[in-house]
């Protein structure tokens, strides 16, 4: 019975991990003392330019759903970091879910 609540439980994360992971927005990046207005135009200008990339790379035509994100999501960060936006740090405590041991000793 043990195990199989385990397996659950860890099922249940991996999968919660997978239906969480997309595209990034601008709530992941810290304004500064930017003027909103000037905020909202530049990651407006950065998803562009993220979309362009990940329609251009190979890997974001026929890649899978999570190579499409990524390319998008590293895109976007590059072009605000350009920018002067320091991305938020959401939650530094929370384990990977691919790190997860499903058989523990």
């Amino acid at each position: 019975m043990r195990r199989r609540w385990l397996a659950i439980a860890t099922l249940s994360v991996l999968l919660s991990g997978c239906e969480s992971y997309g595209d990034l927005t601008s709530d992941a990046f810290e304004p500064g003392s930017a003027l909103q207005s000037q905020f909202t135009l530049d990651s407006a200008r950065c998803a562009a330019t993220a979309e362009d990339a990940r329609n251009y790379k190979l890997a974001g035509i026929v890649g899978t759903h999570t190579d499409r994100h990524e390319i998008f999501n590293r895109a976007l960060t590059a072009c605000m970091k350009a920018n002067g936006y320091v991305r938020r740090d959401w939650s530094p405590d929370i384990p990977s879910p691919y790190k997860i041991d499903p058989m523990p000793g």
